[in-house]
C-alpha cells in the first residue's frame, strides 16, 4: 500500500534537518563574523627563495592568510601547535587559512625546517 504525502512530510523533514545538523557538526565552527563596521580581508605570504615573506603578519580575527608558493619546490605551512596543515603546496599553487581566534600562531614548512613565521591574530 502506498504512503501518503502527508505522512512521508514528516520523515523527509527530520531526514533533512538531521543531515544539515550533521553536516555542520562535521564542519566545525564558522570564523567569527567580521563585526560591526568591518569587512574579512586576506593577507598574502609568499614563498619564494625558502623563505616566507613578510615572515610575520598581523591580522584581525575573522581574517584569513593565504600562501602562495613561487619557489621551484614544494612547500608546507604548518601551525607549530595542533591547528592547520596545508600538505603539500606546490610551485605556483596556494593554501588559504582562516583565523578564527586571537593570538600568536607559529609556523613552519615540514619539508624545510629552517623556514618558518608568525601570525599574530588580533
Amino acid at each position: 500500500m502506498p504512503r501518503s504525502p502527508a505522512r512521508s512530510l514528516p520523515r523527509l523533514l527530520i531526514t533533512l534537518l538531521t543531515t544539515v545538523s550533521l553536516s555542520a557538526l562535521l564542519t566545525g565552527p564558522a570564523a567569527p563574523a567580521a563585526g560591526p563596521g568591518r569587512t574579512t580581508t586576506e593577507t598574502t605570504v609568499v614563498i619564494e627563495g625558502f623563505e616566507f615573506v613578510p615572515a610575520s603578519v598581523t591580522i584581525h580575527a575573522g581574517d584569513s592568510v593565504r600562501w602562495v608558493n613561487k619557489d621551484n619546490d614544494e612547500h608546507t605551512s604548518t601551525s607549530d601547535e595542533p591547528g592547520w596543515d596545508s600538505g603539500i603546496i606546490p610551485p605556483g599553487s596556494t593554501f588559504t587559512q582562516v583565523f578564527g581566534t586571537p593570538g600568536t600562531f607559529g609556523y613552519h614548512c615540514d619539508l624545510h625546517s629552517s623556514l618558518t613565521g608568525k601570525v599574530v591574530v588580533e
